[in-house]
């Protein structure tokens, strides 16, 4: 994988000042800019907008080690920051990343897939904390993937509406948790998932499951090399809007090639 740095959001800002905006630029670990009292690129909405560069991701994605996308969990926390402060979100990337963002962000809006209702979830690099906290473990070879699916089976499964969440590798259902709300703090109990581990006093990595400690390693790697796969969050959008979510959704995203500026919006 390939980092490139934030792009300048320089060209951006002199557009919003063209289009009427009084800019005033930031430090810190906000956005770069805050944009006011313009004329919103397509008028998606007339709220402040925070102006968000994003570095960019080459090669094979924006993976972590232990799983999970990290630019969905980049831009759904920017996303989360700026609806809390009443903004919108203005994303200036490069072409390749914009392209990703505005991916993650179209309908079904920051899910991979949705099937009558169901979702299909991305993956973000946190371990999924267990209530006695120790991390989730699973047994696969290939990448663990979250979805729903109706509660229950027959014709009218789902009428109630009720779905659970359910954990898969290697074309297999490993996990079935009663909903997307059984990952919220406390977390599940560890007889949930088949395997669970923990960092010891010793530093390795000691794995359990079946009521057994099955071995100790001395990092996710080496419990990778044997089969054993740290369990990624699934990003579910409502644990991480949880104010002004329709504002989320009110999102721009700009690029800039041969000093001109385009702008694609929600």
């Amino acid at each position: 994988m390939v980092h490139t740095p934030r792009p300048d959001p320089e060209p951006v800002l002199s557009d919003l000042r063209d289009r009427g905006f009084e800019v005033t630029r930031l430090s810190g670990d906000g956005p770069a800019a805050v944009a006011v009292d313009g004329s919103a690129p397509d008028a998606v909405t007339d709220r402040p907008l925070a102006v968000e560069p994003l570095a960019g991701r080459r090669g094979v994605g924006g993976r972590s080690a232990l799983g999970g996308d990290t630019l969905a969990l980049t831009v759904v926390a920017r996303l989360a920051a700026a609806a809390r402060d009443g903004q919108a979100t203005l994303f200036v990337a490069a072409p390749e990343t914009a392209a990703a963002v505005r991916a993650l962000l179209a309908d079904p809006f920051l899910c991979r897939a949705s099937t009558d209702g169901h979702r299909t979830f991305y993956t973000v690099p946190d371990r999924i904390m267990l209530s006695d906290d120790s991390y989730a473990c699973v047994e696969a070879d290939e990448t663990v993937t979250w979805r729903e699916e109706p509660t229950g089976s027959g014709p009218d499964a789902d009428e109630t509406g009720d779905r659970r969440l359910v954990c898969a590798a290697d074309g297999t259902v490993r996990v079935a948790l009663e909903s997307v709300d059984s990952l919220r703090c406390p977390g599940p109990d560890p007889a949930a998932f088949p395997y669970r581990y923990s960092r010891g006093d010793d530093r390795q990595m000691h794995l359990a499951g079946h009521g057994r400690e099955i071995g100790r390693f001395s990092g996710v790697a080496a419990m990778k090399a044997r089969g054993y796969r740290p369990v990624p969050l699934p990003l579910v959008p409502e644990h991480h809007l949880r104010e002004n979510a329709r504002l989320a959704r009110a999102w721009t995203v700009a690029t800039v090639t041969d000093g001109s500026v385009r702008y694609d919006t929600a």
